[in-house]
């Protein structure tokens, strides 16, 4: 407790001096209350053995903080982190750089603007008014984040993308991995295997309880087989028409939409339409007959979008950017239902 107590002082020993004035002293006083209260109850937590394996596996545990939290992460080299006003982070051990694209970014150790170049390990910085910052990771390092910054441990994915922050959700909530140790493969298409398994994980489904198959193209035991079972038995999945499920097909975004409408209905979710509807799809007469509705109501909720020319490429396979993005804006959709 001695380290957060000498740090509420650099801040308030720091904030709006004659040295800083970029930072004023109730900003600072008001983040740095919350920032120790937020590290106490993780310090807590942690002594208390608090978190799944999966958390500590990840170095990641998340304590409420008013509407902020505290991540620990350990992240690889090309690993990058979107930083937005009302952030903070320390690098703990390691190296890693950071490229200030708007706004202010100030190193509260020091009392001093940061611009563009190499973080200090051991330095807390604060994001302030309008930042717009992106970190990359050169060797693995541990850091302490608070707020809510997108983080992408995948050299292929950028957490600035405007993936970013969907990537960082289905990596945290387990919902989607990498394909491999640094990679995530945005633009690759998502198979129907794979896409039902997410929406069955997002549900909370018990694999156990869905032993048979009913596809005879679907193989029992496979890691697929128990979601794509749940989908039939909830009404979600009703195979190619033809006896068969095509596990290894990529979902059209057509069949994501109309998966993600029937799983809205199994469960008896009436999804709020968007604040401002999008507009329709222009290339709406290329929709098979049995996805308009479903087509439309992710149109209207606005889960799904279309291109800047307002298509909607029913045919084309899903990426898993765009499966991410989805699932993200589907979970925070059920949030505040």
């Amino acid at each position: 407790m001695l380290l957060l107590g000498s740090l509420s002082a650099a801040l308030a020993a720091n904030a709006g001096s004659a040295a800083d004035p970029l930072l004023s002293q109730s900003y600072a006083d008001s983040w740095a209350q919350r920032f120790l209260q937020a590290q106490e109850e993780l310090l807590r937590q942690r002594l208390l053995g608090v978190g799944t394996d999966r958390q500590r596996e990840l170095w990641m545990l998340s304590v409420s903080s008013g509407e902020k939290a505290v991540r620990l992460e350990t992240l690889p080299a090309g690993a990058t982190v979107a930083l937005r006003e009302g952030d903070s982070f320390t690098l703990l051990t390691g190296a890693a750089n950071v490229q200030v694209q708007s706004g202010t970014l100030v190193d509260v150790t020091h009392g001093r603007e940061v611009y563009s170049g190499s973080l200090t390990a051991g330095n807390q910085y604060i994001c302030c008014e309008v930042l717009s910052a992106v970190l990359t990771v050169t060797q693995e390092s541990l850091f302490r984040f608070s707020g809510g910054p997108a983080i992408s441990k995948f050299g292929d994915s950028s957490a600035a993308a405007w993936y970013g922050s969907a990537v960082d959700y289905a990596s945290l909530r387990g919902l989607m991995s990498g394909t491999g140790a640094t990679t995530f493969e945005p633009s690759r298409t998502v198979t129907r295997a794979m896409f039902v398994t997410i929406l069955g994980r997002m549900a909370g489904v018990d694999a156990g309880q869905y032993p048979g198959v009913s596809f005879r193209d679907v193989e029992a035991g496979s890691w697929y087989a128990p979601y794509v079972e749940w989908g039939v038995k909830k009404g979600i999945v009703t195979g190619m028409g033809d006896g068969s499920f095509a596990p290894s097909s990529s979902v059209t975004r057509e069949q994501m939409a109309a998966l993600i409408a029937r799983y809205a209905s199994a469960y008896a979710i009436e999804l709020p339409s968007a604040a401002s509807a999008p507009r329709a799809f222009a290339d709406a007469a290329s929709i098979s007959g049995w996805a308009a509705d479903s087509v439309e109501l992710m149109r209207r909720t606005g889960l799904i979008t279309g291109d800047e020319y307002s298509r909607f490429h029913p045919q084309n396979g899903a990426t898993r950017a765009e499966a991410a993005t989805v699932f993200r804006r589907l979970d925070a959709t059920l949030q505040i239902l």
